[in-house]
This record gives C-alpha cells, structure tokens and sequence, in this order.
C-alpha cells in the first residue's frame, strides 16, 4: 500500500500542474449573416466579424466571399468569458456595404449561436471605410478620383494617382502622404511614415444620426424610417429617407421637403465650442441651416502618443500614450500602464485615471508619470490643431495634454 500511494500522489500533483498550465479553453460564437433584399453578392466581397469588450475588439473572423451568396456563417473563437458584443459587417473594396447592428453576447464559457443577424444597408455619413493601421485608426471615403482620409483631427485630400496595381491616392508633397488600396486592405504614409499594413474593420452604422445647429436652434433625425427636422419654433418637417448621393461635398440626401448634406470635416458646436465629426447643411425652400453631426467620441478613438503635458515636450525617449476604445482608456504613463474611463458630456470631456500597475522607475519618469496623471485629471474639454491635426486636451487653466495619432 505505501509503495503504491507515493507514485500516485506524485501522479496526481503532476496531473494538477499540467491542468493548471493549460490555456483556458475558448469559447465560439457563431452564426450567420445575411441580408433581406434580393441582391447578389459581389464575389469579391468580404465577410467580418468582430466581438469587442470595454477595452476593444477581443476576437475578429475575416474571409472571402468567392462567389458565395449570403446567408454567410461564421465562428469567432474568445478565451474572454465576459459580456461582449459582435457586430458584422460586408465590405467591398474596403467600404462598407452592410452592417448589422451591435448584438449582445452573454458572459460565459460555453458557446454561443447566435443564428442568422439580418444586416442593413450602409448608409455612408462623411466616411464608408475605417481602417485599422496598427493601433492607428484612420477613416476614408473615396468619390470621383480622389480619396479623403481623416487622421485624428486632420482630413487629407489626396488624388488618384497611376498604379500598377489597386487604387492608390497621393498628395503629391514631400513628404508624401499616400493612401493605396488592395482589395478590402491597404497601406497608408502619412508625411513621410509609413503605417504597419491596414485592415479594413466593420463600420458601425450611422444610423440613426443626428444633428444640430443653433441660431436658429434646430435638430435633425436621420434613420431608416426617414428624415424628421424639428425646428425652434415647433415646427417639424418630415420626409422619406431617400437613396444617398456620395460625392465632391459629402453625403447627400436630397428631398422634395429638404436637402441634406453631411460634410467629413471636423465642425464645432457654435454655442459650446464641442467638436463633431460632420459638417451638416439643411436646405429648406425658405432658407438654409448649418450645424454639426455624428458622436464627438468617435473623434478620440484609437491610439495617440501624447507630446506635450501642461505646455510642456515630453522627452523622446519617454512612451506616454492615451489608447481610447470607447469610454475605455488605457496606455502607458511613462513607467507604468494605467486604465481610466472617459465621459464626454453635452459641453465638455472629464478622464477619470482607475488602477495603475506600481513598477518603480528613474526619478524623472516617475515625475512625468505624477504630470501626466494629474493632467488627465484636468481635462474638461478637446480639440484639434487646424494644420497638424494634433489633440488637444485642454483643462480650466489652459493646456492639459498634446497628442499625435500613433502606430
């Protein structure tokens, strides 16, 4: 009996380290994506999906159409067994063409079906790509023979240009700015740097959308069931959504009752100085209003590498970064990493710094850290630089924070 019951205690422990050092098992959500109308599906067309959690996308599944017809299924494996949300998008040459809607995913480990996700037509607002550059999110739209790009709070206009092979779209400058697609991917320059290589990531749907102007005051509803304008004076003017025209100004939705345009260039609130991602004009038989469209927090997504805390540079060799997903935000403080949650309200941003590792580091980063997380604590509103198209993260005492889009 003794000599039998220490190798089986051995076994057993052995047995235990080995479970322990296992991966956890991930989980699948499947399902399929399709769409109601009657139309064929382009064979160059490209199916994803993306599951995402309060930090970001944690799971994503890409593949070829070649020819299928929707319904197209699909299985996203995660080892995150917290509640996520999977959205799924058909794209073509990089642009959106349907989308689904976000769909909650339960917590858990076991799989998931979530059976057939009807999808949506796109509907572009300003932009029908996003890309994906690394951690540097950029947004496209392409009309004519010109692209425009939006990186941070700059829109570059670049023209098209001879390519051997895809469309590739150019300032021309030195350094040059370039945009140059390849199928549903793509590599951009931006001055000079070149970006890791691009993936194209489902657009979540603009619709509903809306926007406002003051002066008079005014706001407009946009969603798949129509247009409704109401006005300071109570009035309200409504009218069907009609098929939108994407052209030299914008998106265009034009009818009998008003016409809609929604530019892609950075607008601020006349009365609260808040930025927007859209420029919007309503054209009225009795005139014309101006204002601004779309969600402000879509302006501060992605990965930003911050130079400047309270006016001053931070030094080169030092990694200070703001990564927004979100209300999330997360990065590196100059020694350590950091979490924080972001508000933005009808007037202003407030950043409210959460748990931080606790590495110890020189004195001088050390010091920038303590800047730099007193910084975010100042914030109370944003901005952008016209010409570099830098954030700029401002507090009641003036600067807060500068910062650039980063790889």
């Amino acid at each position: 009996m003794t000599r039998c019951s220490a190798p089986a205690t051995f076994l057993g422990l052995a047995l235990a380290i080995a479970g322990a050092a296992l991966p956890a098992a991930a989980r699948e959500v499947s399902g399929a994506a399709g769409y109601l109308p009657r139309i064929a599906l382009h064979p160059g067309a490209q199916l994803v999906v993306e599951l995402s959690g309060p930090a970001g996308i944690v799971a994503e599944f890409r593949e070829n159409a070649d020819g299928r017809q929707v319904p197209l299924p699909f299985t996203v494996s995660t080892e995150d067994e917290g509640a996520l949300f999977l959205r799924a998008a058909i794209l073509l040459g990089g642009a959106a063409e349907w989308v689904s809607p976000l769909v909650p995913v339960p917590a858990g480990s076991e799989a998931v079906d979530l059976g057939l996700l009807t999808l949506d037509p796109f509907v572009p607002m300003g932009f029908a790509t996003r890309l994906r550059c690394g951690e540097t999110v950029i947004e496209a739209g392409f009309f004519d023979e010109e692209a425009r790009m939006r990186v941070g709070g700059r829109v570059y206009s670049l023209p098209l240009a001879i390519s051997a092979s895809g469309a590739r779209f150019t300032d021309g400058r030195t350094p040059e700015t370039t945009l140059w697609t390849k199928g549903n991917g793509a590599f951009v320059t931006i001055e000079g740097v070149d970006l890791p290589e691009c993936e194209a990531v489902a657009m979540p749907s603009p619709l509903p959308f809306t926007a406002r102007g003051n002066e008079p005051g005014w706001v407009l509803n946009v969603s798949a069931e129509g247009m409704v304008l109401g006005r300071q004076d109570g009035s309200e003017i409504r009218a069907p959504l009609p098929a939108a025209d994407v052209g030299a100004e914008g998106t265009v939705l034009a009818a009998p009752a008003m016409t809609v345009t929604v530019a892609p260039s950075i607008c601020h609130d006349s009365m609260t100085g808040m930025p927007y991602p859209q420029s919007v004009t309503v054209r009225l038989p009795d005139g014309l209003l101006t204002g601004c469209g779309g969600d402000p927090a879509d302006l501060l997504q992605g990965r930003w590498r911050v130079q400047e805390i309270g006016g001053a540079a931070v030094p080169a060799d030092a990694e200070v970064t703001l990564e927004v997903s979100g209300a999330h935000v997360a990065g590196k403080a100059g020694c350590n990493r950091y979490g924080a949650t972001l508000h933005l309200g009808g007037e202003g941003i407030t950043i409210a710094p959460g748990p931080m590792t606790m590495m110890a580091c020189d004195e001088g980063l050390m010091a920038l850290e303590q800047d730099f997380i007193a910084a975010l604590q100042r914030v109370s509103g944003f901005g952008f630089d016209p010409k570099s198209g830098a954030l700029l993260l401002s507090g009641a005492e003036g600067s807060a924070l500068a910062a650039v889009p980063a790889p």
